[in-house]
């Protein structure tokens, strides 16, 4: 059996959890890059790694020290992204196994250069505006520190996006939800 392997990407603040949330309740497979984040943060050695790219001599995680660093030098936020990256994808892949159908939810797919690993991609795209007030809302970040990581995140609306699945996240839930949907019955 061959899995198929459709990634959901999108900026911050753009639906993309609400999208996987939608799928799962569907019944498929679903992984989040978060969620495998957060299971690497309990290893110890991953921690040290992490800190030592950004220049923190320490076994202990601190997100908001990490983040005030990446998003201030975008050299060490790409050293970082670069390593976590492929252990989140590593990790994914392989929970993925004996899987029909498994949808992978990778924030940073094209910063990541993960494409080609997807059989299929949905994009959520949602306008700035409301990404920065939907993050603003759920989070302790300001307008300043949510528009700063839009901006180190790649620009959708510049990507040629032919040949993948485009949700705009425009309306209320039940509209994106009938969206979501719609375009998961053609994906698989």
């Amino acid at each position: 059996m061959r899995t198929k392997f459709i990634a959901v990407t999108g900026g911050i603040g753009s639906g993309k959890s609400t999208a996987i949330k939608i799928i799962s309740d569907m019944g498929y497979k679903v992984i989040s890059a978060d969620e495998v984040y957060k299971e690497l943060l309990s290893d110890k050695d991953f921690i040290l790694q992490l800190n030592k790219i950004v220049g923190i001599y320490s076994d202990a995680f601190n997100r908001k020290i990490i983040s005030d660093i990446v998003f201030q030098d975008r050299q060490k936020l790409e050293s970082l992204n670069a390593f976590t990256h492929q252990k989140i994808m590593d990790k994914m892949f392989e929970k993925s196994i004996g899987e029909r159908v498994v949808f992978h939810e990778v924030p940073l797919l094209f910063e990541g250069g993960f494409k080609g690993m997807y059989n299929q991609i949905m994009v959520i795209m949602r306008d700035k505006n409301a990404r920065i007030e939907a993050v603003c809302s759920r989070s302790n970040l300001t307008r300043e520190e949510v528009e700063n990581r839009i901006n180190n995140q790649v620009n959708y609306d510049a990507l040629n996006l032919e040949n993948l699945t485009v949700i705009y996240n425009y309306g209320d839930l039940e509209a994106f939800s009938k969206k979501v949907k719609n375009a998961v019955l053609k994906l698989v």
